[in-house]
């Protein structure tokens, strides 16, 4: 008897399936939404996988840092004491992207600048750049798998800016570059909210090191935006051995070339303000310099960046972070006082 009601039951679960299959076949509607439900299962679960790996890397860091752990170390040559987080811990993508980082909230860069709302500073002596047409001992390139740097080597004095309302004289450590798939995105800083398809950042630090890491005055960024335009000549002596650094991780050693060649002087009515380093830890205290217009770069020139490739084997198609807010901060255009 009891076998029977069990068979019983079975056939009633098995006819209603029967039913419902044929009522899903007979309607599309429920077979997209049963679709839909199924995917949002697979993505979320993706995701929780994804968040809990993020999760356990920042309790890493964060514990080594409790510990009294240095993550600052001083170098002579190369800034190690603003150094970027390690490149295997964050990305740009959706997984480890600019929405999970561990970052201070506020100072932070990029912003948009919007030249409608600026306040003017005026100071009394003009910019001083001092030996970037020197020729450095050697250049090198190095494709870290989200940018491109370039370092350079010295003989005698390291390039420096000085001058206008700058507390001190700060030193050339490196450069990086900032692109997108798309000639209307790619830069971090956006003016009157419109990027540019290419954003070259200069890092600077003062005399001081390691010490000023954390002070407004200890670091120094200096903007460049590219827009699409003629052929830049000066960009050649760089785009040419980007084929020797496609992939994430090499390095290439390239004939030196006077920094002027990259870097063009400016002297008045550029922007300034202050905010972040760009990449994890986002360090707060760097001064930001932009120039007041953008430079030339080609199609074919941009394009060479674009064939650059990211640690997983992929192109990198976006290595700019998001826009951040202002909040209470002010943007200069600052202006040489006997300049008009």
């Amino acid at each position: 008897m009891k076998g029977c009601l069990t068979c019983g039951l079975l056939n009633y679960l098995w006819c209603w399936l029967e039913d419902l299959s044929c009522r899903l076949q007979d309607n599309n509607l429920l077979k997209l939404i049963l679709a839909i439900c199924v995917a949002l299962l697979v993505l979320f679960n993706v995701y929780t996988g994804f968040s809990l790996a993020n999760r356990c890397d920042e309790g890493s860091e964060d514990g080594c840092a409790d510990a009294g752990g240095d993550q600052s170390t001083c170098s002579s040559t190369y800034l190690n004491c603003t150094a970027r987080g390690s490149p295997e811990s964050y990305n740009y993508a959706w997984d480890r992207g600019p929405h999970t980082w561990n970052t201070p909230c506020n100072n932070q860069s990029p912003i948009n600048i919007e030249r409608n709302c600026l306040d003017i500073n005026y100071f009394e002596s003009p910019l001083i750049w001092s030996h970037y047409n020197n020729i450095p001992l050697g250049i090198r390139l190095e494709n870290t798998g989200h940018t491109l740097i370039l370092r350079a080597a010295f003989p005698g004095r390291t390039p420096s800016i000085d001058g206008g309302d700058l507390l001190g004289r700060f030193d050339f450590r490196e450069i990086s570059f900032r692109w997108g798939w798309e000639n209307s995105s790619g830069s971090e800083h956006t003016v009157d909210h419109r990027h540019s398809p290419l954003e070259m950042q200069c890092l600077h630090t003062d005399d001081d090191g390691c010490n000023s890491c954390s002070s407004s005055q200890g670091v120094l960024m200096i903007s460049y935006l590219f827009d699409l335009s003629e052929h830049n000549p000066f960009l050649d002596v760089l785009i040419q051995h980007l084929a020797a650094v496609q992939q994430a991780g090499q390095v290439v050693e390239v004939p030196p070339f006077p920094l002027s060649y990259l870097m063009s002087p400016f002297y008045d009515k550029f922007y300034s303000y202050n905010g972040s380093l760009t990449e994890p830890p986002c360090h707060r205290g760097a001064e930001w310099l932009i120039h007041p217009e953008s430079l030339a770069i080609s199609e074919r020139q941009l394009n060479e960046f674009r064939l650059l490739r990211d640690r997983r084997g992929a192109r990198i198609g976006r290595n700019a972070r998001p826009v951040q807010a202002i909040d209470d901060r002010k943007v200069y255009l600052n202006r040489f006082r006997t300049g008009f």
